[in-house]
């Protein structure tokens, strides 16, 4: 089972969609969340942080080695590796990836109902089409598409 959040940022201005893989880290290894807009409020800590096209997310690490230890993950905990591991980072390539997908869905759907291949194809068109945007644009978890 999984773990998913909506966080609110700092500036209560964005949201962002955390998951958290295998539910191994609860909600409160994330600290904090800042958005472009409010980092420039913070000073980055590389040891608690991890940046992600101008967006933060503040990790408690000690929170998080003692429970990647409880499930016998014995390893470097740092935000990179919570983050690129998937124990807590965006919730698709992006902190709205999740909003964008059910956009796209919904947008699809009278097509879902005419033409089920054709849907399905134009869903992966549309989709594959953001996931190379959000490359491009240097999000994180798309780098490895």
């Amino acid at each position: 089972m999984c773990l998913h959040q909506k966080l609110a940022c700092a500036c209560k201005k964005n949201k962002a969609y955390l998951f958290h893989r295998d539910n191994i880290l609860p909600e409160r290894v994330v600290i904090n969340l800042y958005c472009p807009e409010c980092k420039s409020r913070v000073d980055r800590d590389e040891s608690t942080m991890i940046e992600d096209v101008g967006w933060l997310i503040e990790y408690d690490i000690e929170i998080a080695r003692l429970y990647l230890n409880l499930k016998g993950i014995d390893k470097p905990v740092t935000p990179e590796s919570i983050f690129d591991e998937g124990y807590c980072s965006w919730y698709g390539m992006s902190p709205n990836d999740l909003e964008e997908n059910a956009r796209v869905h919904q947008e699809l759907k009278p097509l879902q109902k005419k033409d089920k291949l054709l849907y399905f194809n134009e869903l992966k068109r549309i989709r594959l089409a953001q996931f190379a945007e959000l490359k491009k644009m240097g999000w994180r978890k798309a780098q490895n598409i």
